[in-house]
């Protein structure tokens, strides 16, 4: 009897491993729709922890049903976790810990394995496109003043002048 309750639990294990929603993010390989989301940096988890949380609770609820893991309120739930993780990295001024962390790859990987047979759902732009944060001034380039350009500009023509001369009187 143990051993037919244990045979039942392993096939049980595998039709949930089959029935589950895999997604094939490039550098990770295949993942399942309760791996993709999981964060490994400290300062992320402290900061997007609660949202990242909240869209788990969601795919996990939803367990083997994967029209519920590509709906747009769980689509919705993912977006605003790799958001918030995007936002933070580009306020930190730091690159991704890992593949999973703020990657648009992630969400294009997440909508490309809902839109696959059987399911062909397809989920919306606004939920699988990382938006750039509203503050976020573009990256920063040493401007230099009109001063400082006159300056340099008058310091090569005498540099450059004088190297002319000297090739010229040889």
């Amino acid at each position: 009897m143990l051993l037919l309750s244990i045979y039942i639990a392993f096939f049980a294990l595998l039709a949930g491993r089959v029935y589950s929603l895999n997604i094939t993010v490039p550098g990770m390989g295949n993942l399942t729709q309760t791996q993709f989301l999981k964060l490994s940096d400290a300062t992320l988890i402290s900061v997007c922890g609660q949202t990242c949380t909240g869209a788990d609770t969601i795919i996990a609820a939803c367990g083997t049903d994967e029209g519920c893991v590509c709906a747009n309120a769980t689509a919705q739930a993912v977006y605003n976790c790799e958001q918030c993780v995007f936002t933070e990295l580009i306020k930190e001024n730091r690159p991704m810990p890992d593949v999973l962390s703020g990657n648009q790859v992630v969400l294009t990987s997440y909508k490309t394995a809902c839109a696959a047979a059987p399911l062909n759902v397809t989920i919306p732009a606004e939920f699988v496109t990382l938006q750039l944060p509203s503050d976020w001034d573009g990256p920063f380039g040493q401007g230099l003043t009109t001063f400082t350009t006159a300056v340099y500009l008058a310091s090569a023509l005498i540099i450059g002048g004088g190297a002319i001369t000297v090739v010229n009187t040889m």
